[in-house]
Order: structure tokens, then C-alpha cells, then sequence
């Protein structure tokens, strides 16, 4: 090993996948009894409350190694940059410079892009001649709940997938002729869908399954699975794995972002990406722009943390429309606390207790905003095969069929809704009466703000609705409302008053709607959310 090879850092950190719940072996598959019991299995990775570019492992200084302060101090991997030349020939004459004095790490021909490795920086600095965009490699991560921050009445899914997606019933051809890239720790062959995947890998990968990470086959299985207790959105589709963490789910941005440009040359229609970092990455940016260049949709989990904002690169919504943050809801549409928020793009779609696939022909129930992203990639293949559209128009669909899911119209939270993939298919269909008690916003009292609740009524039918009677009950008593007419996805909202005082003492405060007339999904008729002080 040469001096600058044994100064040449990669971070690495122990980080369990995703996964919580109960187990089942392969032949016990039946969902009644099996939601009965709550396991942690000794071959499911447990769950470490860790957060996206917190892991203080990844910028342990190395003996000796004190020259690279400048990436310490942006959580980026010490020793290692990103290089992007103008021209191929820019790239060619500096590592006719550079000889032996830096390691190429990863090569992207299509962005004339290096990730190089480096003992000193001053070294570093004097190969270089201004023209070149250098920027941080940040480490990446599969993300996990956030020490189980969620509220106490959060609904789980289990293997009512496609119920949520308003789909009836099972049907193989969704997805077929689509093309999907799921960018992860690995898929391995498994009974929910088979032995069809190809694993690409970019990182060095294990000979036993026994040893990968079951990050990428859980989230695999919610695109493919064609199994009554793990159905997938997309059973249909052409899925690729491109293997960029490894069994503890690291992994970093220059690596997303080779896969990234490699699965979009691969003729890759959508792209569904379960892991991120906080690190605004040069590099990772260019892969993102080459891939709307390519037509190809990025579908990427916003990430576990709570925060305000998205964990890169969902956060690159704002300047790409091929962008699709994906953020998390229980069963009954409601915002969980865990996810994190997106101001552009995003959709919503299950993020809590969802059956899903394990390595060892397992089961597990499968939570984080990781579920969510391959969940919507799989319906947007879905709507391309359903309606003979390409991807970008079935993205347009989506966006317009969401169920309302938060503050009416596009909110941080929800996003343009969740994902209702059998409205866009019914669409056509004439004389659908489906009058929906969608969503509740409750509002605490604040300075200069008094507490109230919105109430949300959308028409999820095709006919328009005239003079729906809704009944509403707040510690306030009970209301009748009226909706006059309501065309079909249109909302309505109420915002009535809440006593200030209930809220008090830390109190929890319940709202319940229900719309008193027999429509098409009876199951949408009544809503009832409690709002819990954080």
C-alpha cells in the first residue's frame, strides 16, 4: 500500500436498514395471524436512532491526518473531492498532471467527472487550473425512523397496498414494458416476485445473500411483489438494482450519482432512490440535470428526520421538474411526524408498517419515507402502462388524481396528495359518486392566531356533486355543512373555530367528519384525526 493510498479515507458506519416489525418464515404467509405477533428477528438489522449526516464515525481523523479541515466542517469525506471538466480532453490533461498524486475513486465519462482521492490538499491544489468545479463527496445513507418519532395513532398498512391505490384488484400487467431503476443496498430473488432482478453492483458486493442488507429487496418488493401479503405497485415492470451501499447501508453521493447517470444511459424510464445526505453535492446535482436530460423521473425519499426540509437529492425538486420527493403517510393518509417536509414536487404514499420483502424469504413491515419512494415509482409506472403514456405524462396524471392529504392544495407535508392510481384509471368513467372526507389540518392557538380546524371535502368521483351534507364534531359541538357543487377532484374547505382552551395542559384534541350520503367508496366517508402536542 502506497503513503497515499493509507492517506486516502472512505468513510464507512454501522447503520441497520429500515425495517421494524414481525417476521414470518415462508410458510406461514397468513397476514390475520401473522399481524398478531411482534418480533424483532435476529436476522433483521435493528434499528439504530441515527439521522442523515449525524454519524460523527464517518470524519474520524486519521493518525497524522490534519489537512482537510475544510471538508470536516461540511460532514464531507475527508481526503476525497469531486472533479467536473468542461471537455473530456480538460479531463484527460489533468490526470496526465496528477500521475500518481491522486486515486480516482469513480469515473463519470457522461459528465466528464472525477471522484478523486488525495494525501495532502496542497498537493491537490497545484494540479489544478481553475477551470474544474470541485466540489465534496458526502456520505449517504439508507435512512431509518427517527427513534420511532411518530404519533401514537398512526395507522399501519400491512398488505392493503393496493387497496390504498384504489386499485380492486390484483393485476400483473401493471407496469409491463417499463423500465425502473431502484438504486440500494441490493435486491435479492425472493417468492413475493421471483429471481428476476439483475444486481449492477458499484460497490464491492457480498457472495451470500445471508450477508446484504435488506433495504433494497423490502423496497424492491413494493414495486414488484405479485403476492397477497407483499403486492407491489408495478409487478409488471423491467426492475434493475444498482448497488451503491453496502450491508450497513452506506453509501455517498458520488456513487448515487454514477448509478444515477449509468441506470438513465440504461434506457431507465424512472428511478427510485431510498437514501440521501444533507451535503449539497456538485456532482450528485450534474447526475440529476443529465438524468431529466435523459426523460428519465427520479422518485427519492425526503428522508426520516423531521426537518423542514428534504435530504439531498430530493432537495433538488426546486430547480428539476424530473424530481419527485417522496414523503410519508399512514394508512389513512395522515403526515407522519418522522418525515420530512419538500417544498416542490413531492407526492405522498404509505411510510408506516408496510409488508414488504426480506432476505431469507422473509416478511417484514417495512416503515420510513424508503417505503414511500418506491411506492410511488411503481404507480407511475403503472399509470405508463395502464394509459400507453410516457413518464413524464403519467407523473402529470398522478399529480392531478392525488387525494387531498393535508392543508388543501400543494402543502410541505403531503405534497400534491397521495397517490391514487385507480382514479386516473376510472377517469373515463362516467357517473362515479365519490364524495371524500378527505383531510383535517387542526391548527393549535398561537400569538395572534386562534385554533381552528380546516376540514377538507374533495370529489375523488367523475360526477359533480351538488348539496353534500357533511356533519362535523369539535370539543365544540357538532356542525351541518353543505357543499353546494363540487366538480370531480375538486375541494372544498371549511376552517370553523376550536376553543382555545382545550388545547391546554398539553391536551390531545379530536375532530371527526362524516359525509352523510352513500357514494361509491364508503370507506372515505368519515374521518377522524387527533392532534397530540410535540
Amino acid at each position: 500500500m502506497t503513503s497515499l493510498e493509507r492517506n486516502i479515507w472512505i468513510g464507512s458506519a454501522t447503520l441497520g436498514a429500515v425495517v421494524v416489525g414481525w417476521l414470518l418464515g415462508r410458510a406461514t404467509w397468513v397476514d390475520a395471524q401473522a399481524q398478531k405477533v411482534v418480533q424483532t428477528p435476529t436476522a433483521l438489522p435493528a434499528i439504530v436512532d441515527r439521522k442523515w449526516g449525524k454519524r460523527t464515525s464517518e470524519n474520524e481523523r486519521l493518525q497524522g491526518f490534519t489537512i482537510d479541515d475544510a471538508a470536516l466542517k461540511e460532514g464531507a469525506l475527508l481526503g476525497q473531492r469531486s472533479l467536473i471538466f468542461a471537455t473530456s480532453e480538460d479531463l484527460a490533461a489533468f490526470l496526465k498532471r496528477a500521475g500518481d498524486k491522486v486515486k480516482v475513486l469513480n469515473r463519470i465519462d457522461a459528465l466528464n467527472a472525477l471522484r478523486i482521492g488525495f494525501g495532502d490538499l496542497t498537493d491537490l491544489d497545484g494540479l489544478l487550473d481553475g477551470s474544474e468545479d470541485m466540489g465534496y463527496i458526502f456520505p449517504a445513507y439508507t435512512p431509518n425512523p427517527s427513534g420511532g418519532v411518530v404519533q401514537a395513532d398512526a395507522k399501519p398498512l400491512g398488505n392493503r397496498l393496493l387497496e390504498w391505490l384504489g386499485l380492486g384488484e390484483f393485476d400483473a400487467s401493471l407496469g409491463k414494458g417499463v423500465k425502473i431503476a431502484i438504486l440500494d443496498t441490493g435486491v435479492v430473488p425472493h417468492p413475493a416476485y421471483g429471481d428476476g432482478v439483475n444486481n449492477i453492483f458499484l460497490i464491492d458486493g457480498a457472495l451470500d445473500y445471508a450477508d446484504w442488507n435488506g433495504h433494497g429487496t423490502a423496497a424492491a418488493s413494493l414495486i414488484l411483489g405479485d403476492n397477497q401479503q407483499v403486492p407491489g405497485a408495478a409487478p409488471g415492470a423491467e426492475l434493475s438494482s444498482w448497488v451503491v451501499a453496502d450491508r450497513d447501508g452506506v453509501s455517498n453521493s458520488a456513487l448515487i450519482a454514477q448509478a444515477i447517470v449509468a441506470a438513465a444511459d440504461a434506457g431507465n424510464q424512472i428511478i427510485s432512490i431510498s437514501m440521501g445526505s444533507y451535503g449539497d453535492s456538485s456532482l450528485l446535482r450534474a447526475a440529476v440535470e443529465y438524468a431529466q436530460s435523459k426523460n428519465a423521473i427520479l422518485v427519492i425519499s425526503s428522508g426520516n428526520d423531521g426537518y423542514g426540509q428534504s435530504a439531498y437529492p430530493a432537495a433538488y425538486s426546486k430547480d428539476y421538474q424530473n424530481v419527485v420527493p417522496a414523503v410519508a403517510l399512514d394508512a389513512l393518509n395522515n403526515h407522519l411526524l418522522f418525515s420530512n417536509q419538500a417544498q416542490t414536487n413531492a407526492l405522498s404514499a404509505p411510510g408506516w408498517g408496510v409488508n414488504a420483502a426480506y432476505p431469507g424469504d422473509q416478511m417484514v413491515s417495512f416503515s420510513g419515507t424508503s417505503a414511500s419512494a418506491p411506492i410511488i415509482a411503481g404507480s407511475i409506472a403503472a399509470v405508463m402502462s395502464a394509459q400507453n403514456c410516457n413518464a413524464q405524462q403519467a407523473l402529470a396524471a398522478i399529480y392531478k388524481y392525488t387525494n387531498e392529504a393535508g392543508a388543501a392544495g400543494y402543502d410541505p407535508y403531503t405534497g400534491a396528495g397521495a397517490v391514487n392510481i385507480g382514479r386516473i384509471l376510472q377517469k373515463n368513467t362516467s357517473g362515479i359518486y365519490d364524495a371524500a372526507a378527505a383531510s383535517h389540518l387542526i391548527t393549535p392557538p398561537r400569538t395572534g392566531v386562534a385554533a381552528n380546524v380546516q376540514v377538507n371535502i374533495q370529489n375523488q368521483g367523475t360526477l359533480t356533486l351538488t348539496n353534500v351534507p357533511v356533519e362535523v364534531t369539535t370539543p365544540s359541538g357538532t356542525s351541518i355543512l353543505s357543499v353546494p357543487s363540487l366538480g370531480a377532484g375538486e375541494v372544498k374547505s371549511f376552517t370553523l373555530s376550536l376553543p382555545n382552551a382545550t388545547f391546554a395542559n398539553g391536551a390531545s384534541v379530536s375532530v371527526s367528519s362524516s359525509i352523510k350520503a352513500t357514494d361509491a367508496v364508503y370507506k372515505n366517508n368519515t374521518r377522524t384525526t387527533t392532534y397530540s402536542p410535540p
